[in-house]
C-alpha cells in the first residue's frame, strides 16, 4: 500500500510477490517457481495489478547502467545522454496484439544538459 515502499536506493531489494495473493500470498515462492507460474497463459490469468497498491520494480539489463545513464561494456562506458540526443530510454511490455501492458520512460539528469544544447 502507498507508504509501505521499499527503499529504492538499498542496494539488496528481496523480493515479496506476497501482495499478488494465491500461490504468492505466504511470500515464500521462488524467482524459478514464480517466472514458471506468470509465463503460463492460464495461470497468470488469475492474477493483475491494480490502481490503489504501489508496486516497485527491480530490472537487471547487463549492459546499461541506469545510474550512470551509460551502457557498460565491460572494457568501455558508452554515454547514451547524447547518443539518444537528449531523449529518454523507453521500457515498455506489449500484448501480441500491440496493446501496450504498460511504458515508462528511464531519465536521467544527464539528459537535462543535452536536451539544453538543442533549443
Amino acid at each position: 500500500m502507498p507508504g509501505n515502499e521499499p527503499n529504492i536506493a538499498c542496494k539488496n531489494l528481496s523480493e515479496d510477490c506476497s501482495v499478488l495473493g494465491g500461490v504468492f500470498q505466504d511470500g515464500n515462492v521462488s524467482v524459478a517457481a514464480r517466472k514458471r507460474i506468470l509465463s503460463n497463459p492460464t495461470r497468470c490469468k488469475e492474477y493483475s495489478f491494480d490502481c490503489e497498491t504501489v508496486y516497485t520494480f527491480e530490472f537487471y539489463q547487463n549492459l546499461f547502467d541506469a545510474s550512470t545513464y551509460s551502457l557498460d561494456l565491460g572494457f568501455t562506458k558508452i554515454g547514451c545522454s547524447r547518443v539518444l540526443n537528449g531523449q529518454p530510454i523507453q521500457w515498455l511490455g506489449k500484448m501480441r496484439d500491440g496493446r501496450y501492458l504498460w511504458s515508462f520512460q528511464i531519465w536521467h539528469e544527464k539528459l537535462l544538459k543535452v536536451a539544453s544544447m538543442h533549443k
